[in-house]
């Protein structure tokens, strides 16, 4: 298929050919602002995770893919996802899968995602505190 595109004769294409102009300088924007990105996510985990643990972690230990950065500290995982800082764990019930806490903030967050916070999957539901009728 062509487009008229400023006077000129563009081929607009479909899955597997060449992007059209703007597509093509908004992909060429993107791969060469990445390694910038992937630098600042994890500059920026890394100074997070010292203001609330005080523990100093490397960018080499930091995960980033331009929008996601991702790091361990004493067995918990960090995420830093659009600015947000949350705490990565399993299942309290069935201990699979992952579940983010709500946006830690403050060192009192932390505390709260560590202690209090029973991170459940939406289908889980811990009943074994109940008396339940044997049946």
């Amino acid at each position: 298929m062509q487009r008229q595109l400023n006077g000129t004769a563009e081929r607009a294409t479909l899955e597997g050919g060449h992007p059209l102009g703007w597509q093509a300088a908004a992909i060429g924007e993107y791969q060469q602002s990445l390694s910038v990105r992937i630098a600042d996510l994890r500059a920026q985990l890394a100074a997070r995770i010292l203001a609330l643990t005080g523990r100093q972690i490397s960018s080499e230990e930091i995960y980033a893919d331009g929008s996601l950065a991702v790091a361990g500290v004493d067995d918990l995982t960090f995420r830093l996802h659009n600015h947000s800082l949350i705490l990565v764990r399993t299942c309290t019930y069935c201990s699979t899968g992952q579940v983010e806490s709500s946006k830690i903030s403050s060192l009192s967050d932390l505390g709260y995602a560590l202690s209090a916070w029973s991170p459940l999957h939406e289908d889980c539901e811990d009943y074994s505190a109940e008396d339940l009728a044997d049946f």
